[in-house]
């Protein structure tokens, strides 16, 4: 957005609404933590990501509550690992001239594939998940066809989780 001089409000903004996401998950993940105080709260809140988050998600099934030792190991273990990667990445990248070539430019999408499928699977509710999918691949294409592909992506999410919580809350 920098390079095409988008201004620094519409940076800022994008930046905002990129990361409110956490705000979210952390919310997601707050009534496992109720026994807590708020600042044990706060620092589960912290080290949260979203590939944490996908893997304590999927452990909630029947629970009331999470341990916060196991949640504390959960991140601090991602942070470890995220910088011993880019401590490695940034040693030995550069004899990599062609990422491509191994695959690799699909590492982050195959990660979070995979947290969706770990997901979908601790869910057990195929049928829904699948109603929902369908439903939001729909939107997407219509949405993005009268409105461009980017409001197109904003809207189909909120119709599919919409439509998720509809369903989960009347069958």
């Amino acid at each position: 957005m920098i390079t095409v001089d988008h201004g620094g409000a519409a940076v800022v903004a994008t930046i905002f609404f990129v990361n409110l996401r956490m705000l979210l998950l952390s919310a997601a993940l707050s009534p496992y933590f109720r026994q807590l105080t708020p600042l044990k709260n706060m620092l589960i809140g912290f080290l949260l990501t979203d590939e944490t988050f996908g893997v304590a998600s999927g452990i909630t099934q029947g629970r009331t509550a999470i341990s916060e030792k196991w949640m504390h190991g959960l991140n601090v273990t991602a942070y470890l690992n995220w910088f011993v990667a880019n401590l490695v990445g940034a040693v030995f990248g550069q004899w990599i001239s062609n990422p491509e070539a191994l695959g690799l430019d699909f590492a982050l999408p195959g990660m979070f594939i995979g947290l969706l499928v770990l997901q979908l699977a601790s869910r057990k509710q195929l049928r829904t998940d699948l109603i929902v999918a369908v439903a939001t691949g729909a939107a997407v294409v219509g949405l993005s066809f009268f409105a461009g592909s980017s409001i197109g992506i904003i809207a189909a999410t909120i119709v599919g989780s919409t439509l998720g919580m509809v369903i989960d809350k009347w069958k």
